[in-house]
């Protein structure tokens, strides 16, 4: 009999290898793979739509899919405009900004000074100087470029992956629309769930900040919605900027009320509403959800961030499907 006992390490040595090579791969392509994911994550997003149509209404594929990408633009629309309406009031009110956060510097440099602390001296004018804001804008503007960009080429890739996977009612699907199928069903039940949960906490979010007198509160709630796709790092920049204009606006005081509320309804949302939708739709610890938003970030970025749960979600099952499959060699013994 011939000795095989070498064989199990070299097969754990070459995994590691393989692994190693895939993984420095997918981060020297993070710049293809990552509109190419987003656009697929969208895709998931959307194409229950077209399918209820198909479902519901006897449409075929074709007048669904037009009237997805009708009510798709409609609502993208509708963002830009309560977006650019937001954008104008919050340059219009740039001068009480800037005078209260003058004020609270001053309050600062009082209490500094009070305690024998040394506060470096700044000007509040001179950091809103238009050659200042000239630089801004010359940083921005190309990214902000590429962005829209990016964002069209997202935007065409997610209806041809919508395309693909809405297939008409009794129509066999293609291989690639299985595979996506298949892979993607738990990302999709997560996407779903992350929608649903996310969509109920920012219309919570947008009463309490209208009651409490937030500027602008569709913004701030439009924002925790698209960051809570994040897990937990989201909620954290989205609870910063409604804070930040409310102790500007009205002072410390309703800034730990506001910031407070928020963090309440966020607690409230993730042990009451969250359980509810999730049962077993998809079963992910938190140990899991924060290996894979460290490790998905450092290869994919942002974007990687974004996508953390739905990529482990599809990378267990790849695994468990492959894992669990029988050999095809044939055991040679001797």
């Amino acid at each position: 009999m011939k000795d095989t006992a070498p064989y199990p390490m070299l097969r754990f040595v070459l995994g590691i290898a393989c692994t190693v090579i895939i993984l420095a791969g997918v981060k020297t392509a993070s710049v293809v793979l990552a509109p190419l994911l987003v656009s697929l994550l969208l895709a998931y997003a959307a194409v229950p739509f077209p399918k209820w149509l198909m479902r519901r209404f006897k449409l075929r594929k074709s007048a669904a899919i037009v009237l997805t990408a009708v009510a798709v633009a409609a609502f993208g629309l509708y963002l830009l405009l309560a977006l650019d309406l937001a954008t104008l009031r919050i340059a219009a009110k740039l001068p009480i900004y800037e005078e209260r956060l003058g004020d609270l510097y001053q309050q600062i440099d009082v209490y500094l000074n009070a305690h024998n602390i040394v506060a470096p001296s700044l000007s509040v004018k001179s950091v809103f100087t238009p050659e200042r804001l000239r630089e801004i804008s010359r940083a921005v503007l190309p990214e902000a470029g590429e962005i829209v960009s990016n964002g069209i080429l997202i935007g065409v890739l997610a209806f041809l992956f919508i395309i693909e996977m809405a297939g008409e009612i009794g129509e066999q699907v293609g291989p690639l629309a299985e595979k996506l199928a298949y892979y993607g069903s738990d990302a999709r039940s997560y996407v779903t769930i992350t929608a649903k949960t996310a969509g109920i906490n920012a219309l919570i979010n947008l009463v309490f900040l209208i009651a409490m007198g937030v500027d602008t509160p569709v913004v701030w709630a439009s924002l925790y919605f698209c960051l809570d796709f994040i897990p937990t790092l989201g909620f954290v920049i989205a609870l910063l900027p409604p804070t930040l204009v409310t102790l500007l606006m009205y002072g410390w005081k309703r800034a730990l009320l506001v910031a407070g509320g928020l963090i309440l309804s966020n607690l409230i949302v993730d042990n009451v509403v969250t359980p509810i939708f999730m049962k077993h739709a998809v079963g992910i610890s938190f140990l899991e959800i924060t290996l894979s938003l460290v490790g998905w970030a450092f290869l994919l970025g942002l974007t990687g961030a974004i996508l953390a749960i739905p990529l482990t979600l599809a990378l267990r099952k790849f695994v468990a499907k492959n894992t669990s499959e029988p050999e095809l060699a044939p055991n040679l013994s001797g």
